[in-house]
Parts: C-alpha cells; structure tokens; sequence
C-alpha cells in the first residue's frame, strides 16, 4: 500500500515538473514571437529630420540712455541732471527719436561714501565717510522704425563732448510676432522630411508608406550664420535681420 502511495506521489510530481518545463517553452516562444513582432515593425519604419529656414526683418528695435551725474548736495544734483536731461532730450530729438518713443523713464538717487582706512600700532580700522550724492536718470527707447535706431543709435554719445555722463546700451531688435512665420515653416520642413524619408527608403528598396508621427521642434531666431541652438529655442536679440529656424521630426512606415 505505501509503495502503490509513494508511485503515485512520484507520478504526480513528474507531472507537475513537465507541465512547468511545457509552460515556460510554450511563453519563451510567444515571446520570441512577440520580440520578432517588434523587431520587424520597428525595422519597416522610418524617422527622419525636415528643416525650414527664413530669413526676416526685425519689426521693433529698443534701447536705453542712462545719465549720472555727482554732487554733495541734492538741490545741486537734481539742478544738474535736469541740465543733462534736458540736453539728451534734445539730442533724442535731433536724431528722430520723439516723445511718443520714450518709455520706463526713472530717476534715482543714492548717497556715495568713502571707505577711511586707518592703522593705529597694528590695529587696522576702518570708517565710511560720506562723498556726495550719484544720481541717475534712466529712459527707454523703442519704436518700429528699426533703420532710426540702427543709423543713429551711436550718435547719442557724442553728447559727452558737452560733459555728459551718458551711457547708451546696445540696441536689441525684435520680431514682433515669429508666430505668423510657424505654419509656412512647417509646410516646408515637413516637406523637407518627406523628401529625405523618400530617398532613403528607395535606396534600401523599399518605398514610402504612410505618416506615423509628427513633432515640431521649437523655434530658433539667431543671428545669420550662426550656428546656436537650443533644446528650449534661442531668440537673438542683438541683430535687426534674423534667420528662423524650425525643425520637423518624421516617422514613416515603410513598404
């Protein structure tokens, strides 16, 4: 009796280990099956890059003018910066630039100290000790007609012939709305990419299927011949004429 048990547990437990053994090549073939599924649509597929570039003017241009002027006291200096102001005004206004151009006009006003260092038998210390006021008037310019700015921008420094703290910034130049550039970019990257899938495809045989995916890259403004990019876009500020450059990912099936 115990024997018959011990062949019967024998036979049970052999069973088990070849309906296991079975299990695993039955699921190691479906997923080999599975893995040659998605080689091979991977392998009749396509992704390539489409890129569009237009060349644009700059629509708006703006700058800064800032004046300094010192003085011990602050009737003195406030006298003085409005002779100064009053000198850039008009300097702005030979130029072209005109009031309705000028704009974030502010005025500030800090006390300037001199640093006092002393050394008594080794013992070095130091005192502030006050040197005037340094005022400063600041004004921003911006206006549509970029050729005013570009023609006579450098022209507002000659006023330091006259005694005139001024300081102008580098001009920066915008294109107002790049938006309205997107959709003709697209046509042509997206074009672009097709062509390059095209001749890739018929050189290994095969042909052109159709559009799986799509993705636009963001927008890049950059100065002529520049080689800058960015995976967050990049918006050159400093030239008035500007490339834009967009970027078309595309997947294809293959046939």
């Amino acid at each position: 009796m115990e024997k018959n048990c011990s062949t019967a547990r024998i036979i049970t437990i052999s069973v088990v280990v070849v309906s296991i053994i079975v299990g695993m090549t039955i699921s190691a073939f479906m997923l080999s099956r599975f893995m040659l599924r998605i080689q091979n649509t991977t392998e009749k597929s396509i992704t390539v890059k489409g890129v569009a570039e237009k060349e644009v003017k700059a629509d708006l241009a703006s700058f800064s003018c800032t004046l300094k002027v010192s003085a011990k006291e602050k009737s003195v200096g406030f006298a003085k910066l409005n002779n100064a102001q009053a000198m850039l005004d008009k300097k702005l206004e030979i130029l072209g630039f005109t009031k309705d151009m000028r704009f974030d006009e502010s005025i500030t006003c800090a006390a300037d100290y001199n640093i006092i260092t002393q050394r008594d038998n080794g013992v070095v210390t130091e005192r502030k000790e006050f040197a005037g006021y340094d005022f400063t008037y600041l004004i921003t310019i911006r206006t549509s007609n970029v050729a005013l700015v570009t023609e006579n921008v450098l022209k507002i420094n000659t006023l330091v012939r006259n005694n005139v703290d001024v300081t102008v910034s580098e001009p920066q130049y915008f294109v107002k709305n790049p938006e309205q550039y997107k959709l003709e970019l697209v046509n042509l990257a997206s074009a672009s990419a097709a062509e390059r899938a095209k001749v890739a495809a018929s050189q290994s045989g095969s042909s052109l299927g159709p559009l799986m995916t799509a993705r636009q890259g963001v927008i890049q403004i950059t100065s002529p011949a520049s080689t800058e990019t960015s995976d967050y876009g990049v918006y050159n500020t400093s030239s008035p004429v500007k490339i834009i450059r967009l970027v078309m990912t595309m997947t294809f099936n293959l046939k």
